[in-house]
Formats: C-alpha cells, sequence, structure tokens
C-alpha cells in the first residue's frame, strides 16, 4: 500500500555518519524510532502518550449544554490519511461535530498535544443499515488537512484477507468494566482472534446477527475478562507489523460487544477492514478499481 510506506517514513530517525578515513563519504544510518510503544499488560493497562498517534474521538455537544464548545466524546475513530479517519457506520448515526486527535488524557487541567477538526462530510458504507452490525463502517472527511507529528500520525490499512495473528490490541477511552465510569486515559488491551463460529454462538440470540458472524467482521475477547466496552466503538483493533516500523496496521473497527463487557468470557465483534479496501480507496484516495455498484459512496 503505497501510503502505507509513506507513513512509516514518518517514524524514521535518520542520523549522518562520518567514516574516519581520508575523504570520507558521510553515511546516512536509519532507524525505527519506537521509545513509546510499550508490551500490553494482561487485563489492560494505561498507553503511553503518543503510543497510538492514529487514535481518533468523536464528540457530540451535550444535550444541556447547546453553543458550548464541551464535547461528550463517544466513539473512538482511526486516522487513516491528512483528511479522513474511519470509524464505525453505528457511530454516526446522529453526526459528531469534532474529531479530536492527539488526546492522552480527557482532562481539562491536563495539556497534552490534542488538535480538533471540524467535520466537512460524513460517509458511512451504502449497505450499512443500522438495524444490523453488518458492514459496520463509515468514513469521516475534516475540514481542515492534518498536520503529522509524533503525536498525530495515520495508521495502515490491514488488507490481507487472512489474519496471520492470534493476538491484537484493541484502543479506547471506552468504560474499565461494566457498569463503571469512561476511562478519561486512553487504554490499551490484548485480545484473542476468535474464530467466527464461537462469535456466532455467542451472538445467536441478538437480532444484530441474524446471518451470525460473517467473513467481513473479526470475533475477538479474551477468557480473563479483558474486552472492549461502551465508548470503545469504532476504535481500532491492530498490530503492529515485525520489520515494518512503529506504524500499527488496523485489523477492524469495534462494533459490537456483549452487553456485560468484560465480564464472564467476554467476546466482541469488529468490523474486518480488509473487506472494504476498495471502497475506503475510493472515497479517500478516489481509486476506481474493482469498485462495484454496492461500493458506491452515500452521504449523509
Amino acid at each position: 500500500h503505497p501510503e502505507c510506506r509513506e507513513y512509516r517514513n514518518l517514524t524514521v530517525i535518520r542520523t549522518g555518519i562520518i567514516p574516519l578515513i581520508a575523504r570520507p563519504v558521510p553515511v546516512v544510518h536509519e532507524e525505527y524510532n519506537c521509545t513509546n510503544t510499550v508490551e500490553v499488560i494482561v487485563g489492560g493497562v494505561e498507553a503511553q502518550e503518543g503510543e497510538f498517534p492514529h487514535q481518533a474521538l468523536l464528540g457530540w455537544q451535550p444535550v444541556d449544554q447547546f453553543g458550548s464548545e464541551e464535547y461528550d466524546f463517544l466513539c473512538g475513530g482511526v486516522l487513516i490519511s491528512e483528511w479522513y479517519v474511519m470509524t464505525a457506520g453505528h457511530c454516526i448515526l446522529h453526526e459528531p461535530l469534532v474529531v479530536r486527535l492527539g488526546e492522552h488524557e480527557l482532562n481539562e487541567e491536563v495539556v497534552d498535544h490534542h488538535v480538533d477538526f471540524d467535520i466537512e462530510r460524513v460517509v458511512r458504507h451504502p449497505r450499512y443499515k443500522g438495524s444490523s452490525s453488518y458492514n459496520d463502517i463509515a468514513l469521516i472527511k475534516l475540514k481542515q488537512k492534518v498536520r503529522f507529528s509524533t503525536y498525530i500520525r495515520p495508521a495502515c490499512l490491514w488488507t490481507a484477507n487472512t489474519i496471520n495473528y492470534t493476538t491484537a490490541i484493541a484502543t479506547g477511552f471506552g468504560q474499565l468494566g461494566f457498569l463503571s465510569h469512561l476511562s478519561s486515559k486512553l487504554n490499551k488491551v490484548k485480545l484473542d482472534i476468535y474464530e467466527d463460529d464461537e462469535c456466532s454462538q455467542a451472538f445467536q440470540n441478538s437480532r444484530k446477527f441474524k446471518d451470525g458472524i460473517i467473513d467481513s467482521q473479526i470475533c475477538a475477547g479474551s477468557d480473563s475478562n479483558r474486552d472492549t466496552c461502551q465508548g470503545d466503538s469504532g476504535g481500532p483493533l491492530q498490530v503492529m507489523v515485525e520489520d515494518e516500523g512503529c506504524t500499527y496496521h488496523i485489523l477492524g473497527l469495534t462494533s459490537h460487544g456483549q452487553d456485560a463487557c468484560g465480564w464472564k468470557n467476554p467476546l466482541a465483534v469488529y468490523t474486518r477492514v480488509s473487506s472494504f479496501v476498495n471502497w475506503i480507496e475510493h472515497v479517500v484516495w478516489d481509486r476506481d478499481d474493482e469498485l462495484d455498484y454496492y461500493d458506491a459512496t452515500f452521504l449523509i
């Protein structure tokens, strides 16, 4: 993916080395700056500042504060280009007002590197229906072009149909547990990737999955009460590919979880990004290759 190669270059530190010989020719040494990346602890833990620079937040105006500059951040998202953020389709049934990037702690007293962006348009997948969790994906175009930095940088899309990983990392500002408050800090959790039939069984009584778990979805969770929770919707399920720097590849978007998240062997369903790459590329990078009628953009 050409954009992915470009994003990886943003993490490279270049150092000039001059050999101690006659008529030396400077040599440029390149290495990836992965200092913000630390191992995920079982059960979830606070992320390091700048560790997930693609993490986005979608903000709505509080119902009782019309005209206020305060926002309720109720969904997550992923920065994938200078102009676009990717999120879950169900997150934009009521259009958000703002996208926040570079956030680490939702605390007015803490000064961090976040930037708020107004929204130009919202594009949801034409096959998404709010009555189900299929095709649960949307794209948000920002009014201003994003300037990349250490704390704000896009992620790569996972484009392969198969996933050769058994675990992945989910991130978000959602609840830390069932019936708990939303987290004020960005958290991460390592989850196991399950076979689809295990999720189909867990959600067999849900009207959101009348056809069970299908190929365009991913099942992930844990037998250690680790899970994504309310407020994590639209956020990324991701892996860091070895030998490709510090850039995460997005496997999925948080779509649907069990009612009591993080309790009793929880499983959750994620929208499989690779199933929608053609549509994403058409909208974001104006590519029409192999785009069929049903992949046309649908504006709201």
